[in-house]
């Protein structure tokens, strides 16, 4: 059975979201985490999540976000491998043990800050974060780190919401959840962040990866984005 190496737990000196945008944070991913698992749970978000997994090698994968689980469970249905699941809410990681008890799977957790990953360098094949980035004080010093924990030649891949104005037409014909999970969706990146392609490309690049790629997805509500740590 494959493991991790993890270093002592590296708290203080984080950066943290401040008003409005700490409050909306809390409030989605702390006493609303009932909610946020309810409207993420569609298909279409599902379906996002396996074509995420599909994008990194593994088998020392690291969901960092992983929110309710869903986003882990559902690369490990599409034949991708999460080896450990990882977030700062202790409410998400309540609902991740939960959901993976359910289906019987075997999903470690850590609660932990996608800032300071108390894991060894080098240490995994790959990294995904579905709805992460957008939500940091500093995106670059969070690629950053995952670059140090990813194996040379070893593979990011990231869903965030995307910058302009999606069609909305798609969204509501697609039913009155999914446009509730995508107006939350768009209500939270508003206070927080939102990228187009080459700055997400951008991003990554900047952090020390390469051969970024991105594209949009999700109708023009979000964007999908690659790179590799170079050898």
């Amino acid at each position: 059975m494959t493991s991790f190496s993890f270093a002592p737990w590296r708290g203080g000196g984080t950066a943290f979201p401040r008003p409005p945008a700490a409050l909306s944070h809390a409030l989605a991913f702390g006493v609303a985490a009932p909610l946020y698992a309810l409207l993420t749970a569609h298909e279409t978000w599902r379906a996002s999540c396996r074509s995420l997994g599909a994008l990194v090698p593994g088998p020392r994968v690291l969901d960092v976000g992983v929110g309710p689980g869903t986003s882990a469970l559902e690369m490990a249905r599409g034949g991708g491998k999460v080896h450990l699941g990882l977030d700062r809410s202790a409410a998400m990681l309540r609902r991740a043990a939960r959901a993976a008890r359910d289906e019987g799977a075997s999903l470690p957790l850590l609660r932990a800050d996608g800032m300071a990953l108390p894991i060894r360098d080098g240490a995994l094949d790959g990294v995904t974060g579905h709805s992460f980035l957008y939500l940091l004080p500093d995106a670059v010093a969070a690629l950053a780190e995952i670059r140090r924990v990813l194996r040379p030649g070893g593979r990011a891949a990231f869903l965030e919401p995307r910058a302009g104005r999606p069609p909305l037409r798609a969204t509501l014909a697609s039913g009155p959840r999914w446009a509730a999970s995508l107006l939350l969706w768009r209500g939270m990146s508003r206070l927080h962040a939102r990228f187009d392609e080459a700055g997400l490309e951008a991003l990554l690049e900047r952090a020390g990866l390469r051969g970024a790629r991105a594209w949009p997805v999700l109708d023009g509500h979000g964007v999908m984005a690659t790179a590799v740590r170079p050898g």
